[in-house]
């Protein structure tokens, strides 16, 4: 049974469109994730155009991560200084993103690029999964750990107190983390969560209390503000694909919520940083692979 999406401007199995959605729920239920970075590659893997994937992805984003903000608003776990300095950077750097996606959909390189830098993130973080996994493991065995290092971020100048998370750094480095997360927001789609947590543990040195909640509110707003430039300047959010995917990651995130205190959380590391390298391969067969059609002509 075949669903017609207006703005994607495809037909696509409403069978498969559920079952896209549930297994990503699922997957960001079970591994405690956005689910934003996986939502894109695996909407254009299905055929849906790459800007299409992108803005919608954004919707999904921003109703992921609300509900989670209110959670932690209540449990007063977020630090509001931090998260509207990044805040502040990541508005310019959505503005970044979304020009930037516009540039290779005007140009027609947005298909090719998109996936390039999909593989980037995904192996990246696939790497960085594991090399963790295996450093703390190590680090434990040995009953030596430490969470955090200063490092060279904390010499850099225009330095102001961050009182919730007893901090005292650069402004700069709040601002230009902020930054990346809105232009990957704005470019891809992502929210980012998997890329700004560990930079807020490891290089900005926050209390992990503080990390979920802060990260949350820093991605929702930008979320929210990339959801109205893409809708301005890209047109290419797709919202009846956005409830289907909503909805139907509900239930698979309901149904990982039942079962995950089954598994081992070293071991659900371990399987993640896999499926993100299944994930990544799929795409690089893609960008390589010989077109069914090498030539076409369109008439007007």
């Amino acid at each position: 049974m075949n669903f017609y999406l207006p703005i994607a401007e495809i037909s696509i199995n409403i069978y498969l469109l559920i079952s896209l959605g549930i297994g990503i729920g699922f997957i960001s239920g079970l591994f405690g994730i956005g689910g934003g970075f996986i939502t894109s590659p695996l909407l254009i893997l299905v055929g849906i155009p790459p800007a299409v994937a992108v803005g919608t992805t954004t919707v999904q984003v921003f109703a992921s991560t609300s509900t989670g903000v209110m959670s932690h608003f209540q449990k007063k776990n977020i630090d509001y200084q931090i998260s509207f300095t990044m805040i502040v950077g990541g508005i310019f750097g959505t503005l970044t993103g979304v020009l930037l996606l516009s540039s290779l959909k005007n140009i027609g390189l947005i298909d090719n690029y998109l996936n390039a830098i999909y593989i980037i993130l995904l192996l990246g973080t696939a790497m960085f999964i594991l090399y963790e996994t295996a450093k703390i493991n190590l680090i434990y065995k040995n009953k030596k750990f430490k969470l955090h290092q200063h490092s060279w971020i904390h010499g850099l100048p225009i330095k102001i107190k961050y009182r919730k998370s007893k901090l005292y750094i650069s402004i700069l480095a709040p601002l230009s983390i902020g930054y990346l997360i809105g232009m990957l927001t704005g470019l891809t789609g992502i929210g980012g969560g998997f890329i700004l947590i560990p930079c807020m543990i490891y290089i900005l040195g926050m209390k992990t209390i503080s990390v979920i909640g802060s990260s949350l509110l820093n991605i929702t707003v930008v979320a929210l503000i990339s959801l109205f430039l893409q809708i301005y300047i890209n047109q290419n959010i797709d919202f009846v694909l956005a409830i289907f995917l909503i909805i139907s990651s509900s239930i698979g995130a309901a149904i990982a919520s039942r079962i995950i205190d089954k598994f081992d959380q070293e071991n659900l590391k371990v399987l993640f940083g896999v499926l993100l390298v299944i994930i990544a391969s799929f795409l690089i067969y893609d960008l390589f692979r010989t077109p069914l059609e090498l030539f076409r002509i369109n008439y007007v």
